[in-house]
């Protein structure tokens, strides 16, 4: 039996200049590099920043689309966190978000200090991640109201593992409220 395997990985780093300093190593640099491909950062890609927040939004809520204050505000900021800081934005204005529409005031868009700073007392508190998928689960339901099949399909997630998720969370399906 024979396997075909291809690696695809990323690095924000120079493996060639960690290569040389010993802290990598060469046969695995060599067998990583047979097709390199450089991407330049989020904030020097501006034409890229309002498409892939639309298909992050498309992801996580179709009902929803970005205002041209949200849009402006996304293209206003430098995104040191690239591609994954701008996912998690979209996705947090995504389930917080009441009503159809996302405006500027929506986006948690922390300001860039040049790269990563350390959080600070003053920092926003970051919601936990079960409250936000319940929170989530609970809007796509209003919306769908109470159609567990329609509301799997615009979270991307099987019906058999939303009721998984309703059942760990203590909400009632309905068909308990039938029984």
């Amino acid at each position: 039996m024979s396997v075909d395997v291809r690696v695809v990985a990323a690095t924000n780093q120079s493996l060639e200049e960690m290569v040389k300093h010993g802290r990598f190593r060469g046969d695995l640099f060599h067998r990583l590099s047979q097709v390199t491909m450089t991407v330049p950062p989020l904030r020097e890609r501006l034409d890229d920043i309002v498409p892939l927040a639309e298909y992050f939004l498309q992801q996580n809520n179709p009902c929803l689309d970005l205002s041209d204050s949200a849009k402006n505000k996304l293209l206003g900021h430098a995104w040191p966190g690239n591609i994954r800081e701008l996912r998690n934005v979209i996705i947090k204005a995504a389930i917080l978000t009441n009503g159809s529409r996302i405006r500027a005031e929506h986006l948690e868009i922390r300001p860039s200090h040049g790269g990563f700073s350390p959080q600070t007392k003053e920092s926003p508190q970051v919601a936990n991640l079960d409250r936000m998928e319940e929170t989530m689960i609970r809007r796509v339901l209003e919306q769908t109201e109470g159609h567990q099949q329609r509301a799997a399909h615009i979270l991307g997630i099987s019906r058999r593992t939303l009721s998984r998720k309703l059942k760990s969370y203590g909400l009632r399906t309905t068909e308990e409220h039938c029984a």
